[in-house]
């Protein structure tokens, strides 16, 4: 169900932190995955590595826009989803 400015709960302080902790933690398991990346290169775990380290990467932007609109005075207004891979199938 949609909600209006009128009755749309109001984002609280409790959730900022939340939202703020999460962002935090995908800094960190970013910043692990990519330590095990360059520890992997040149071996056979190597994509494996750099496959993790992508999602982590993709996760930290996801936590990052929550925050942003968790933080936003304008909450009609959504985040836009990055540019994916599918975009360009469809320019076709």
């Amino acid at each position: 169900m949609a909600h209006t400015t009128q009755d749309r709960p109001r984002t609280g302080a409790d959730e900022r932190e939340r939202a703020r902790a999460r962002l935090e933690d995908a800094f960190a398991e970013r910043d692990r995955c990519r330590r095990r990346y360059e520890d992997r290169m040149g071996t056979s775990c190597e994509l494996g590595a750099y496959m993790r380290l992508r999602q982590a990467s993709e996760h930290v932007a996801a936590c990052d826009k929550w925050l942003r609109w968790v933080e936003s005075d304008d909450h009609l207004r959504a985040p836009r989803p990055d540019h994916s891979p599918f975009d360009e199938l469809v320019a076709l």
